[in-house]
């Protein structure tokens, strides 16, 4: 459900009045029936509704993810929070949402390490109201890879093009669609970025990088690539200082761990090119010269990622025992509660999520 105080539920009733959703898969919603059912009201006149169906979706509330029975114009929502409307105001940092947050993910997560699910879909979470709870960690990524005792995880961003499921529904080839849209060659709107480091502050990246975790983000970049239907993945290393380091003259840190990263890439046989100057790839990547890029910090592969798809990207954590994607976007607390917050982005990581459930 996300953080109830953002924009999370509304984007969920909006997304989950598309009957294309129901053609992609069974979703059910992990949260406060209440919070959703009070989200119906940001539902327009020009939402998709059931031919049969005048008013706005039905909330039906589970005890077990095996009550869902998955119908378009009626919402599932399973029932792991108390959380009310009146508890809480809209865009305001609430320990009460960062608790009902929590509750949901953790709720999520062991469902589907059980096989009660087959991947899960996150909407936003506020960083400093899951923290205000109580929570030690800085987001959704850490977050999942310590509830699923994960050894190494990485955070992908990818956009996503979800016309071909749209067009089919469940009939569609899903193998020969996910090769279709992750091909950098045939979109050229097209980009994937994966992070060596995620949610620290930008003075500490040089501290947490090491010629061991970019190593580890090119492989499991790589598989991924391949999983996603890219049987010879190429990558391109960003380099963390302006011109990539001027061989030492902006930083040491190129010298230090990232070439001798790509080195031990290149003696596995992996295609990486790199480190180049950040400021140049991403146009080169862009034009299909590669079929991801490694970023050493979140900025420096968010700002172009979003600057072209956003509203199609989709978040996904590599490395997991379970499929997990996510929004491109976060709470929008400046907008929560008016009605006007986009579910793109949630269908596109839908989309995602099924997917990689079928490959």
């Amino acid at each position: 459900m996300g953080d109830a105080a953002g924009i999370g539920p509304e984007i969920i009733v909006k997304a989950l009045t598309n009957k294309n959703v129901y053609w992609m898969c069974q979703p059910i919603v992990i949260g406060s029936p209440a919070i959703i059912r009070d989200a119906l009201r940001f539902l327009s006149s020009t939402d998709s509704l059931p031919e049969s169906q005048t008013g706005p979706p039905k909330i039906s509330v589970l005890q077990s993810s095996m009550q869902s029975t998955a119908t378009h114009g009626r919402i599932d929502v399973l029932d792991v929070s108390s959380l009310t409307p009146d508890a809480f105001s809209h865009g305001k940092i609430d320990a009460q949402c960062g608790r009902a947050a929590i509750k949901a993910i953790e709720t999520a997560v062991q469902l589907t390490l059980d096989g009660m699910l087959d991947g899960i879909t996150t909407a936003p979470i506020c960083k400093a109201s899951i923290q205000r709870a109580g929570s030690p960690f800085p987001g959704h990524t850490e977050m999942l890879t310590s509830l699923t005792q994960a050894e190494k995880s990485v955070m992908m961003l990818k956009t996503w093009d979800t016309s071909p499921q749209f067009e089919s529904g469940f009939s569609v080839d899903l193998k020969k669609e996910k090769k279709n849209a992750c091909a950098s060659t045939n979109c050229p709107e097209h980009l994937t970025v994966s992070f060596v480091t995620n949610h620290i502050p930008i003075a500490e990246v040089s501290q947490q990088l090491s010629v061991e975790r970019i190593s580890d983000v090119i492989q499991i970049t790589h598989d991924a690539l391949i999983q996603f239907g890219i049987s010879n993945p190429r990558l391109v290393v960003a380099g963390l200082n302006p011109h990539a380091g001027e061989e030492g003259m902006f930083g040491p840190e190129e010298e230090i761990y990232i070439k001798p990263a790509i080195r031990q890439a290149h003696a596995t046989g992996l295609q990486v090119e790199g480190p180049l100057p950040a400021d140049t790839l991403f146009k080169k990547a862009l034009r299909g010269e590669w079929d991801a890029v490694i970023a050493m910090y979140h900025d420096q592969g968010n700002i172009p990622i979003k600057l072209i798809g956003f509203g199609q990207v989709v978040n996904i954590t590599l490395g997991l025992p379970i499929v997990r994607t996510s929004v491109d976007h976060g709470t929008a607390f400046d907008i929560a509660g008016q009605g006007t917050a986009s579910e793109t982005s949630l269908i596109a990581a839908l989309a995602a999520a099924t997917q990689l459930v079928s490959s």
